[in-house]
């Protein structure tokens, strides 16, 4: 091995890697250089290779910030580490020795500092696993500005109004896109916060000062500032921390409306993959975050050439240094008391495809997080909040990474169109894990409406994307009715009606502790919220649902489905 090669793998970069087909890829030496360099590691010579290899060993050798553990598990304190006190988090002596430590552990979770003559380090236990579904449940995904309000797109308030309906009619769960905080307020790209620590507050409620012009679609270049602007006369000025805070109390209303109106989880809340590089995150703390790389995806079938985000995470090193005070911090923003919360491409939590600025997301690596302290912070604070967490888990998984979420109580995703097996036939019911939430789709994929009567195919088609031909879709419209449609006749593909209905009777059944029903499926839309990969082509994010949540409820079609899933899953 070079020492090239060896800085890379002490830095956490993954020169060697398997992609979605199972071959084997290695990353440039340029590409390795080019990371290297924009993690302040210079690589271009032998001596700065030297350098960079010492730094990096001085870096890893202080004394950590902060260590993690699970309970009644040994904890792993640094050997020169002598006659240390242990306080609590109220600040009192725990009486243990440090042998103790080292070989039992702690029983009771919870945040622990560790003082001692050589430092201050902050121990923290995690309990055994995040809490449980506890019993199968239904819930709905909803995107809050599609909902129809007296403005121009739904807010916090109208939320509350919807989850009280849905909870009337026996829902357990809403869950939603992430409400992070943007800086521009014409810009509506939910996975492209400004902060992961503040939310947008567009979604805080005010009186409208301008009726919704009543269209299928948001016009977020006038309705944006709109908003704004009553938000102004609503909190009385433009004090960034009285709007921030008239959002949180709209958030929690949501939480406090899902509890009252009976919701075993209530909402669950979506968590970003990462931040805009030139947001207020990124701005306000640069050094906690990753400069001159961009997260992505590496080439695979769905993007040959590889996808650039455009985003920037957390630098691993900078959160071991910080003793991970950033992810706590981001965590507990977004974290709903009671509630749930998904994260968004989960295996971040294990490893991201960083891309170097200026080049094809094809040249970047995969960087390695400290995944075992991520997911003891999350199984934590999960349990401090009493909250259920979902992990978006679809595409290649590292290895390794659905035991370790199945042991730590991390619900994985079962979507129906990937749940297939290797000769793309669709699983049985029965094949679908227990812990996993079940869903007909996602804000990324046709709805059920638009993947039978081939609207997808459409946009494919207008936009040169590739995809399905139509003889295709003919064939996995069979196999998807072999597994739904219990040896009845096939529906027309321009008769969509029944194959909803099947669809979520057949998910209704499945062993997951939780079937979340996108609302565009449950009323039968034919269009999907966002076509990734587009940016104006497709108008993403600015669909509205066909009618105001009450009416919707009451409609024949969704009380039939409604009917059903509640007698399937009701409590």
């Amino acid at each position: 091995m070079s020492d090239l090669h060896r800085l890379a793998a002490e830095a956490g970069l993954m020169r060697c890697w398997t992609d979605a087909d199972g071959a084997g890829q290695e990353v440039s030496d340029g590409s390795l250089r080019a990371i290297l360099t924009a993690l302040d590691l210079p690589a271009g010579t032998p001596e700065e290779i030297a350098r960079s290899r010492a730094s990096l060993r001085h870096r890893l050798d202080r004394l950590p910030a902060m260590i993690t553990a699970d309970r009644n598990k040994p904890i792993p304190l640094p050997d020169r580490l002598h006659n240390a006190q242990l306080l609590d988090e109220a600040g009192h002596a725990v009486d243990i020795g440090m042998d103790s430590l080292r070989r039992s552990g702690l029983a009771e979770p919870g945040y622990y500092r560790l003082e001692s003559a050589q430092g201050s380090i902050r121990i923290a236990i995690a309990p055994d696993c995040c809490p449980p579904i506890g019993r199968r449940c239904w819930g709905v995904a909803i995107q809050i500005p599609s909902l129809r309000s007296s403005g121009d797109f739904g807010d916090f308030g109208t939320l509350c109004e919807a989850v009280r309906l849905l909870g009337a009619k026996g829902a357990d769960a809403v869950a939603i896109s992430p409400v992070h905080a943007l800086d521009d307020p014409a810009r509506f790209a939910p996975y492209s916060p400004s902060s992961r620590l503040a939310l947008n507050i567009l979604f805080g409620e005010a009186e409208p000062i301008a009726a919704a012009d009543g269209s299928d679609l948001i016009d977020w270049s006038k309705a944006g500032p709109a908003k704004l602007a009553a938000l102004r006369q609503t909190v009385g000025g433009d004090d960034a921390g009285l709007l921030q805070s008239h959002a949180r109390r709209g958030l929690d209303a949501v939480q406090q409306a899902a509890r009252e109106a009976g919701m075993a989880i209530g909402l669950i809340a979506d968590l970003a993959v990462g931040v805009d590089p030139g947001g207020s995150d990124a701005r306000s703390d640069p050094a906690a975050f990753l400069q001159g790389l961009r997260i992505g995806a590496p080439p695979d079938p769905l993007g040959p050439r590889g996808q650039d985000w455009g985003l920037t995470g957390y630098s691993p090193l900078a959160l071991v240094e910080r003793g991970f005070e950033p992810f706590i911090a981001m965590l507990r923003a977004n974290m709903p008391a009671g509630g749930g919360i998904r994260i968004d491409h989960g295996f971040g939590l294990q490893r991201l495809w960083v891309v170097p600025e200026g080049r094809a997301a094809s040249e970047g690596a995969y960087l390695r997080y400290p995944f075992d302290d991520l997911l003891r912070l999350v199984k934590l604070e999960a349990w401090r909040a009493r909250a259920i967490v979902i992990a978006e888990d679809l595409g290649t998984r590292p290895a390794g990474f659905s035991a370790a979420l199945e042991a730590a109580g991390i619900h994985g995703m079962a979507v129906l169109p990937f749940s297939r097996d290797e000769a793309g036939e669709f699983l049985p019911a029965a094949a679908y894990p227990a812990r996993s939430v079940a869903m007909s789709g996602t804000h990324d994929t046709p709805t059920l409406a638009g993947w039978w009567t081939g609207r997808d195919l459409e946009w494919s088609r207008l936009l040169d994307r590739g995809g399905d031909s139509g003889a295709e879709r003919d064939q996995h419209r069979k196999a998807l009715w072999r597994a739904i449609g219990e040896a009845t006749p096939m529906p027309a593909k321009d008769d969509p009606d029944m194959v909803i209905d099947r669809a979520l009777a057949f998910l209704a059944g499945t062993p997951s502790s939780l079937l979340l029903v996108p609302m565009e499926d449950m009323v039968g839309m034919i269009e999907q919220p966002n076509l990734p990969g587009t940016v104006d082509t497709h108008p993403n994010w600015r669909r509205r649902l066909p009618d105001r949540m009450e009416k919707l409820l009451d409609r024949p079609d969704v009380s039939r489905r409604i009917d059903r899933l509640n007698r399937e899953r009701g409590a």
